[in-house]
C-alpha cells in the first residue's frame, strides 16, 4: 500500500491558508463518465485557458492552464486528459486540442472505426499478439484517430508546464488501482512511490514508456459490462513492444504465497479494467501525488490549488419494488411432466407411422418430437452440470442441491420471473450506483474532511448549478448571491446532467448534439462558479496574504465575476466563440431557446 500522508499538525505537513500561493501551482482529477466525461473535461480545460494572470501579476501572461502541474483521471476522464498530454508535450497550441476533441467527440467516429477494425481479419494477423475483442478494437480505433501512432514516450520528460500524468485502471490481482504516472518533465529525487502500477505489481518506466496511448486509454477506460479486460502482456504489444519485454518489465509481489499465487506470478498475465471501479474521480491518485510532495519525497512542490471534475453523483434513482405475482401458475416441474408426455407421444407417432406405413404419422411425429427432445436435453445437461457444482470443494453439496431443485421446480414461473428480476435490478443498482457512490463518498470524505486540503480543494461537479441542485443551494447557500445561476444556466446544466454515460454522440441526433454542446458549455460555467467560490473562500482570511497574492485574487475574481454574469444571460456565449475562432468545420452556434426545457422538471 502506498505511504500515507503525515499525520501532525504543523505548517510543513498540512498546507494551511498562509503557506498557499493561490493558483501558482494546479493539480487536475477528472472523473470518469465516457463522452460525457471527455466533453465536460474539455470545457473545464478551455475555461482555464481563458482566464490569465493581470499585468502587475509576478505570473503575468499566464492562463490557469498553464499553471497546471498534474492531472489525474479515470475511464471518460482520461480522454481529454491523455490527448491534453500529448498536444502540450508536442508543444501544440491548445486551440488544435480543442478542435481535436471536439471533433473526436462530436460523433460516433471511434464507435464505427473500431467495429470496422473488429469485422476486418486482416487487421488481427500482424503486429501483435492482440486478443480480437471490443476493447482492443477501441484501443486501436484510439491510437489511430487521436493519438496518431504515438505511445508514452512522447511523454516522458517532454517538457512544458505538465509534470505528472497519471491515467488510472483496475488491476485484477490485488485488486486496487494501477496508476499509468509518467513524469513530463526531470525529477532528481529518488521517489520511491512513483510507480507504473502500484506497490503490489508495477511495470518499469523503461518498458512502460513504449506502451501505446491508445491501450493506456483502453486500459484506464474498459468499463465492466461494455467491454472486457484488456490483458496484460498481450494485449499491450506492438511492432516495437514484444510480450518477452513487458513480462521482463513487470513485478508482481506476493501476497498469499500460496501454489495458485505463484503460479499467476510465474504466468505474468492480468487483467485490467476500468479506473472508475476503484476511484472514479481519479481523486486518491492525485492525493498521493501531493502526499509524496509534502513529505519531499520529489523535487516538485505540493499544489496550491486541486479541482476534482466530476460529471458523478451522490443522487442515486431509487430501488422499484417489482410488483408481486400470483401464487398459482405453471411450474418447471409441470413443464417437465408435459414435454415427457409430448416426447412420448411424438415416439409413438412416428412408431405407428413406420408400422403402418402411414408418413402423415411420421411428419406430426418429427416435428413435434423436436422441442420436448431438445428440453430434455437441456435439463439432462442442467442436472449433469449441478452434478459437477456439488463434487467442487466450494460449492454446494449434493443433498442441498437436490433440495433446492425439489422445491424451486415446483414454484410457479411468475414466482421465479419476479425472484430473477428483482436480483438483477438489485445487483444492477449495487454494482453500478450503491458500490460507486459509496467508494466516491469515502474518498471525499477524506479529501475533504482531512487537514492538509481543508483550503487548497474544491469539488467542479456537472450537476453543481443544475435544478437537481436547487435543495442543496437552499440548505448551503454560496458565499455571494451573485453566485446564485440564471433560469438559463440551470436549463444547460440540467440537459448535461441527464445525459447518459455514452461512448459516442450521434451527429445525426440533434438531441445528442445539443446535449454534447450543453456539456462542454456546463464544464466552462461551473468551473468559472467554482473557482469564484474558492477565492471567496480564500478571501475571508485576507490576513494570512501579502498585497501580491490579494491582489491576484482580486484580479481573477474580476474576470471571473464578468464571465459569469455573461453566462447567466449565454451559457454558449464561449462554446460559440470557440467554434468561431478555432474555424471548427460545420460548426453550428447554439442559444438556450435550441435547448427544449428538461423534460424531468
Amino acid at each position: 500500500m502506498e505511504k500515507a500522508a503525515p499525520q501532525g499538525n504543523s505548517a510543513e505537513d498540512y498546507l494551511q491558508v498562509a503557506t498557499i500561493k493561490p493558483f501558482e501551482n494546479i493539480a487536475l482529477a477528472f472523473s470518469g463518465g465516457g463522452f460525457r466525461a471527455a466533453s465536460f473535461g474539455l470545457g473545464v480545460l478551455s475555461y482555464l485557458n481563458k482566464i490569465k494572470f493581470d499585468g502587475a501579476d509576478t505570473l503575468s501572461g499566464n492562463t490557469l492552464l498553464q499553471r497546471v502541474t498534474y492531472m489525474s483521471s479515470a475511464s471518460g476522464g482520461t480522454i481529454p486528459t491523455t490527448l491534453y498530454a500529448l498536444y502540450s508535450a508536442r508543444g501544440k497550441a491548445f486551440g488544435l486540442f480543442y478542435v481535436k476533441l471536439f471533433e473526436t467527440l462530436t460523433s460516433d467516429r471511434i464507435l464505427e472505426k473500431a467495429l470496422v477494425i473488429l469485422a476486418d481479419k486482416k487487421r488481427w494477423e500482424k503486429g501483435s499478439k492482440k486478443a480480437r475483442n471490443i476493447i482492443n478494437a477501441f484501443s486501436m480505433a484510439y491510437d489511430e484517430a487521436i493519438f496518431e501512432g504515438h505511445d508514452l514516450q512522447a511523454l516522458y520528460n517532454a517538457g512544458g508546464h505538465l509534470q505528472e500524468v497519471c491515467f488510472n485502471t483496475t488491476e485484477f490481482y490485488t485488486g486496487l488501482s494501477f496508476r499509468q504516472d509518467i513524469k513530463l518533465v526531470p525529477d532528481m529525487a529518488t521517489d520511491p512511490y512513483y510507480k507504473y502500477g502500484n506497490e503490489n505489481i508495477f511495470i518499469a518506466h523503461e518498458t512502460a514508456q513504449k506502451i501505446k496511448l491508445g491501450d493506456a486509454l483502453a486500459a484506464s477506460s474498459c468499463f465492466p459490462g461494455g467491454f472486457e479486460p484488456i490483458v496484460f502482456p498481450d494485449d499491450f504489444t506492438h511492432n516495437y513492444l514484444t510480450e518477452d519485454e513487458l513480462k521482463d518489465a513487470i513485478t508482481l509481489k506476493p501476497q498469499t504465497g500460496d501454489k495458485k499465487e505463484r503460479q499467476f506470478i510465474d504466468a505474468k498475465q492480468l487483467g485490467l479494467m476500468d479506473g472508475g471501479i476503484t476511484d472514479n474521480q481519479g481523486l486518491q491518485s492525485m492525493m498521493y501525488a501531493d502526499g509524496r510532495r509534502i513529505r519531499r519525497e520529489t523535487t516538485f512542490s505540493p499544489f496550491d490549488f486541486m479541482l476534482v471534475n466530476d460529471v458523478g453523483s451522490y443522487f442515486i434513482s431509487p430501488y422499484v419494488v417489482p410488483p408481486q405475482p400470483k401464487h398459482t401458475g405453471t411450474t418447471l416441474t409441470g413443464i417437465n411432466w408435459m414435454m415427457t408426455i409430448a416426447f412420448i407421444l411424438a415416439a409413438l407417432s412416428i412408431g405407428l407411422g413406420l408400422y403402418y406405413h402411414c408418413p402423415v404419422l411420421d411428419i406430426i411425429g418429427g416435428i413435434i418430437v423436436v422441442i420436448p427432445a431438445i428440453f430434455l436435453w437441456v435439463v439432462s445437461l442442467l442436472k449433469k452440470k449441478l452434478s459437477a457444482v456439488s463434487k467442487s470443494p466450494n460449492g454446494f453439496t449434493e443433498k442441498i442441491i437436490q433440495l433446492m431443485v425439489r422445491y424451486f421446480t415446483k414454484t410457479p414461473l411468475v414466482v421465479l420471473k419476479q425472484m430473477l428480476q428483482a436480483r438483477i435490478d438489485s445487483m444492477l443498482l449495487l454494482n453500478m450506483s450503491v458500490f460507486l457512490k459509496r467508494i466516491r463518498q469515502l474518498l471525499y470524505n477524506k479529501f475533504y474532511g482531512s487537514p492538509e486540503w481543508k483550503n487548497r480543494g474544491k469539488g467542479n461537479h456537472i450537476y453543481d448549478l443544475a435544478f437537481s441542485s436547487d435543495l442543496y443551494r437552499r440548505q448551503n447557500p454560496p458565499p455571494t448571491p451573485f453566485l446564485n445561476p440564471s433560469r438559463d444556466i440551470q436549463i444547460v446544466a440540467q440537459t448535461a446532467f441527464n445525459m447518459g454515460t455514452t461512448l459516442w454522440f450521434d451527429e445525426a441526433n440533434t438531441t445528442q448534439q445539443h446535449s454534447e454542446a450543453c456539456i462542454i458549455a456546463c464544464g466552462q460555467f461551473t468551473t468559472c462558479y467554482n473557482l469564484l467560490g474558492y477565492i471567496e473562500k480564500l478571501m475571508l482570511v485576507p490576513s494570512a496574504y501579502d498585497a501580491v497574492y490579494e491582489n491576484r485574487l482580486l484580479g481573477l475574481k474580476q474576470q471571473l465575476m464578468a464571465d459569469y454574469e455573461h453566462f447567466k444571460t449565454d451559457p454558449f456565449f464561449m462554446y460559440n466563440d470557440a467554434g468561431r475562432d478555432y474555424q471548427i468545420k460545420d460548426f453550428k452556434a447554439l442559444s438556450v431557446k435550441n435547448i427544449p426545457f428538461p423534460a424531468n422538471w
